[in-house]
Order: structure tokens, then sequence, then C-alpha cells
């Protein structure tokens, strides 16, 4: 593996989707990186089979990519550069591959969202959060197509429009979101 790369990209451990535009072209000045962390093993009681599923998830994903030539490292829970947390370990592996840029996928969890807004504000090199690409839709689309950028006080408040909702329900988000606004006025 080069020791330089113009960018690096995070994968966090619930993004493992090999669809993923980032993957359709093989670019070596690119790393891709996977990690272990305790922080996020540590921060809610979490089922050991649960996170042991989720690290056998990221290594078998990160195997693949370097089975698809891409460049990859792989922070191990055990591995002796590993500073247990997402933020320290992106700063270090900034300098070991002497980075300019870092990229993730928005994250699921809003207090990794939170954490990565945070460190990418504090950092000299450019930073980029591209979608992640398994929602149907957009990251905030339903919550500005529902409440029009007014967010209720409590989920109560969702009521009724969210019941014609039905699960499985294979509407477009357009129509779904359409249904919704002609019940809410």
């Amino acid at each position: 593996m080069n020791s330089s790369h113009h960018t690096l990209r995070l994968i966090l451990g619930d993004q493992l989707n090999p669809k993923h535009s980032w993957y359709k072209t093989v670019n070596l000045q690119i790393v891709y990186v996977l990690m272990e962390v305790r922080q996020e093993t540590d921060y809610v009681l979490q089922h050991t089979q649960k996170i042991l599923a989720i690290f056998a998830a990221m290594r078998d994903f990160a195997k693949q990519l370097k089975t698809d030539g891409h460049c990859v490292h792989y922070l191990a829970l055990d591995n002796p550069e590993n500073l247990q947390s997402v933020s320290e370990n992106l700063n270090a592996l900034v300098r070991k591959f002497e980075c300019q840029r870092v990229e993730w996928q928005s994250p699921d969890e809003w207090r990794l969202d939170e954490m990565l807004r945070k460190w990418a504000l504090g950092q000299s090199l450019e930073t980029n959060q591209v979608d992640s690409e398994h929602f149907i839709t957009a990251r905030h689309e339903l919550s500005e197509c529902i409440f029009h950028g007014i967010r209720p006080s409590s989920p109560r408040s969702f009521g009724p429009p969210f019941q014609s909702i039905r699960p499985g329900d294979r509407s477009t988000a357009t129509r779904g979101c359409l249904e919704v606004n002609s019940l809410v006025r």
C-alpha cells in the first residue's frame, strides 16, 4: 500500500453497501478505512454477538473491497495502532497517509453525525459528507416534506397522517409525501 493517498474515505459499520457509487471506480489515491473502536462498542450496552456480527461483516466487506482492487486500511479492535476513537484514529490516519481530503457517508446515527461534523470543523484539510445511498429518500427530504421546516414538539404530534402510510407500501417517496401533506393541511 502506498504511504500517501489523496483521499481517506471512512466506512462505518452500518454502511457496508457494495453498490454505493464510491466503489464503481478503483482509484489508488483513495484509501478506504474501516475501524473497530471501543468508542462504538462501549457507548451503550450491546450484546456481544451483535458486535461480533458487525465486525465480521466489516472484515468481509474490507476483504471484498481489496479483492476488487481498492486500497483498504482496516483497524481491528486489538491493533496496537488503534486509538479506540473514530476522531483520534482519523487524525492519526490522515497523518499516516498524508491525506488532503477526508470523506464519509452520512451516519445513520445523530451522535456520530455530530461527532464527525465537529471533527471536520477542526480540520485544515478538505472534508466532505456524502449520501449513504441506502435510504429511499434523501436525508432531510421526508421531514421537510411533512413539516415544511417545522419540527413537532413530540412524536405524538405526528398523529393521523402517519396512520395512512402502511408498512410495505411501495409508493414512491414523492407520492407518500403528497399524501401526507394533503392530510396535514
